[in-house]
């Protein structure tokens, strides 16, 4: 493993992070290998425990390592571990970045409209007011993976308009940030809903098909909401995981 920057803007456990998922794609650690212990990473790396528990806690989280109680971390397939509702990255950045897998990105409307009620309500605009609407089919592998639907407020729109996501080929959660919405906190929800008719079209599935409906709204550090989608999940190509953890003292 390499250093710390102790000189760069980045934290240290986002630098260690980056350096134990190196050392993972590399190959120096295989699925269901252990990494070294706490100890011994706060040794090496000369960090604090909460630093290096935090960089686990994130790797767990990304769906890297799975953690198990008086024994450690291992290393687990990235691919089992599905699209983590936990963290700030959406499908794109799960998918590609994580699971290095094959994303792809058909846009279907994108601009400025009024937004529904629901929309705007979770946005904190009035209702009837203006929002931009991305909505995407997102492909994983080649198959139809899931309809999404993102309602923004309308700030981002000299962001979004022109940019490689409105091809298809740039995050938006990355794009977002680059313009000054970054995720600072999320709440997210998961139900099950039947397709309609204008869902199996859009899906290729058949009408009442088990979807998973994910629903989500983002905010920034100044904890005013940006984003607000909804997204429509083949449950038989994504697998969506959420993590539960008993609060600590």
């Amino acid at each position: 493993m390499r250093s710390i920057d102790r000189q760069s803007p980045e934290p240290y456990y986002l630098q260690l992070v980056r350096l134990v998922e190196e050392d993972i794609d590399a190959g120096k650690y295989a699925v269901g290998d252990r990494l070294p212990a706490e100890t011994e990473l706060c040794r090496h790396f000369d960090l604090a425990r909460s630093t290096v528990r935090e960089t686990l806690r994130n790797l767990q989280e990304k769906g890297r390592i799975k953690m198990v109680p008086r024994r450690g971390a291992f290393v687990v397939d990235p691919l089992e571990a599905g699209w983590s509702l936990q963290v700030a990255d959406g499908f794109f950045e799960a998918e590609v970045d994580h699971h290095r897998r094959d994303v792809k990105t058909q846009v279907v409307k994108a601009g400025l409209s009024a937004l529904p009620v629901a929309a705007a309500e979770a946005l904190g605009l009035p209702a009837g007011a203006t929002g931009y609407r991305l909505k995407r089919l997102r492909y994983l592998d080649g198959q139809i993976a899931l309809l999404s639907i993102n309602y923004l407020v309308p700030d981002v729109a000299p962001i979004l308009d022109g940019s490689e996501v409105l091809t298809g080929k740039a995050s938006l959660n990355r794009t977002l940030r680059d313009g000054g919405f970054s995720v600072f906190g999320a709440r997210r929800s998961v139900e099950a809903q039947a397709a309609t008719a204008e869902l199996a079209k859009y899906l290729q599935v058949p009408v009442g098909a088990p979807l998973l409906l994910v629903t989500s709204v983002s905010w920034g550090r100044d904890e005013k909401p940006f984003d607000f989608y909804t997204s429509w999940v083949r449950s038989d190509i994504v697998k969506v995981t959420i993590e539960a953890r008993a609060p600590t003292d």
